[in-house]
């Protein structure tokens, strides 16, 4: 599972139910990036940041309050693609931080052994 893939998935979801209609307004509206993001990602051969993956997270997680408070099928299901893909991200999110902490630790036992 990469963010990528997430993104993809998210950004399918979003224009399925029309609340996006375009990449550059998921970027914006739902990343809280510029447009040529990815682009920038993919030529340095980079992954997307820890706070994009939360920013689209945080947002999923609070959509889906909004609509599992709804009394429609349609909106509870919603509600639970959100809630799936925020802890997909949020699976990531710790992934990452945790290899970075680790990564951290490693060094400094290391360096405390020379």
């Amino acid at each position: 599972m990469t963010a990528e893939n997430v993104f993809t998935e998210t950004y399918d979801l979003l224009t399925n139910i029309g609340v996006v209609s375009t990449r550059k307004e998921f970027n914006r509206d739902w990343l809280g990036v510029s447009e040529g993001y990815f682009r920038c990602l993919r030529f340095n051969n980079k992954q997307p940041s820890t706070q994009t993956l939360a920013t689209c997270s945080s947002k999923l997680k609070h959509y889906s309050l909004l609509f599992a408070q709804r009394s429609d099928t349609e909106s509870k299901v919603i509600a639970n693609k959100f809630s799936s893909l925020a802890t997909r991200l949020d699976s990531i999110i710790h992934t990452k931080s945790k290899s970075k902490w680790l990564s951290i630790m490693e060094r400094v036992e290391a360096e405390t052994m020379c």
